[in-house]
């Protein structure tokens, strides 16, 4: 078995991964051996930000080098596991991206490769406190709690759709597959219906009030033909959000508080399609 690569850059599909050819995997191996230690260890559940995250590695028990997991980005490789984080110095970043033309869409690897090239930021920082949000107007918002989200177990496999709707089905929610209406591309016009197919209900904007039993406000914007992206309003008036199989966070690219999802940086997510509704009745898989 060879290392497995995957391209940490989409919030609800599946991130593209694949396995390394035998001499692709030496090669890579080799890089690996070159990498010097780093001890500036960041906090845990804030690594990255709304479209690319860097690539990561992961090998399992039975290879040759025994298991690994860690994640390359910009200059600075993190281990995921035990172990002290390292900082790169043999360019695996840009000869992953080289490996990963054949993966992904060529507008995909255009949109890597340019943020490789402006080393886009990892968003470590979090939301500045006491930040001026929005008043909530939902009696049924969720409460903002990353823990129940950003532990093994249940992030890995759980979406931002999955986190809109506040419900952990640890199958990466996908709107409309529950009710077989699935979207069938990624644009407002085909993802938002099969929301709505679910459940959700689509609203101008977020100021009616919600009494008990009738929801909670989220929204949708779409990285036009290659993606989408869920936001949901918190009960402190500010909304939050779940980048694919990344942890949760408040904050969005440029790590300011989110007050409307219409207006924050959503990096390669462009199209803001809709503000929804969605309530306990939904029914998401």
């Amino acid at each position: 078995m060879t290392s497995r690569i995957t391209l940490n850059v989409f919030s609800g599909r599946t991130n593209p991964s694949w396995l390394l050819s035998a001499k692709d995997d030496e090669q890579l191996t080799e890089r690996l051996r070159s990498l010097q230690t780093f001890t500036d260890r960041r906090p845990s559940g804030i690594f990255g930000s709304l479209g690319y995250r860097g690539f990561s590695i992961s090998r399992e028990a039975d290879h040759a080098l025994g298991p690994m997991a860690l994640t390359v980005h910009e200059g600075i490789a993190d281990r995921q596991i035990a172990g002290p984080n390292m900082i790169e110095t043999t360019g695996i970043e840009d000869w992953l991206a080289e490996q990963a033309a054949s993966h992904v869409s060529p507008e995909v690897m255009a949109y890597v490769r340019e943020a490789i090239a402006r080393k886009v930021s990892l968003a470590y920082q979090t939301a500045t406190k006491g930040a001026a949000c929005p008043p909530c107007k939902a009696a049924d918002a969720p409460a903002y709690d990353p823990s129940m989200w950003n532990v093994p177990n249940v992030q890995p496999y759980n979406n931002c759709y999955n986190y809109a709707n506040n419900q952990i089905t640890s199958t990466f929610a996908q709107p409309g597959r529950a009710t077989g209406h699935m979207y069938t591309a990624m644009t407002c016009a085909s993802v938002q219906p099969a929301a709505q197919s679910d459940g959700l209900v689509s609203c101008p904007n977020f100021t009616a009030s919600l009494g008990p039993g009738q929801g909670w406000y989220v929204a949708l914007v779409v990285w036009p033909n290659n993606d989408y992206h869920w936001y949901r309003q918190d009960n402190v008036g500010c909304w939050s959000h779940k980048p694919g199989p990344m942890p949760v966070r408040n904050y969005d690219n440029a790590g300011q508080p989110i007050t409307d999802p219409k207006t924050c940086d959503r990096g390669p997510y462009t199209d803001f399609c809709s503000y929804m509704v969605t309530n306990r009745n939904v029914h998401i898989h």
